[in-house]
């Protein structure tokens, strides 16, 4: 299954859709909630990073809709980012992010594995 990205929106994840995303390459998985203010404030900041990095694919699992993957993963505050590379997280972050600490953050985790 190819992931394409038509507009700067993040790919809306399930249980289906799950395990192909997360093995296209390098992605960021925002567990989100729709009450949660932290990740409603994350969802523009998660964009410009997408934006700013093309090689990373931002997709976004509301954890009320799929709480056994999140429980899974191992998801407990929200917001959390996990980070993952060919299929295998890589990198956690949890709680509010400004976008020039992400940014920065992404970058440097994206450089190293990809000169690993």
């Amino acid at each position: 299954m190819e992931f394409k990205k038509v507009t700067i929106i993040a790919i809306e994840l399930n249980e289906s859709n799950f395990i192909a995303f997360v093995k296209s390459g390098d992605v960021l998985v925002d567990f989100w909630a729709a009450w949660c203010v932290p990740c409603q404030k994350m969802t523009p900041i998660l964009l410009a990073c997408e934006q700013a990095l093309p090689q990373l694919s931002v997709g976004r699992l509301n954890v009320d809709d799929y709480p056994q993957l999140t429980k899974k993963l191992q998801v407990q505050g929200l917001p959390t980012l996990l980070l993952f590379q060919n299929g295998e997280p890589v990198a956690r972050v949890s709680g509010f992010q400004p976008k020039s600490r992400l940014l920065d953050y992404l970058q440097r985790r994206l450089g190293r594995e990809q000169h690993a």
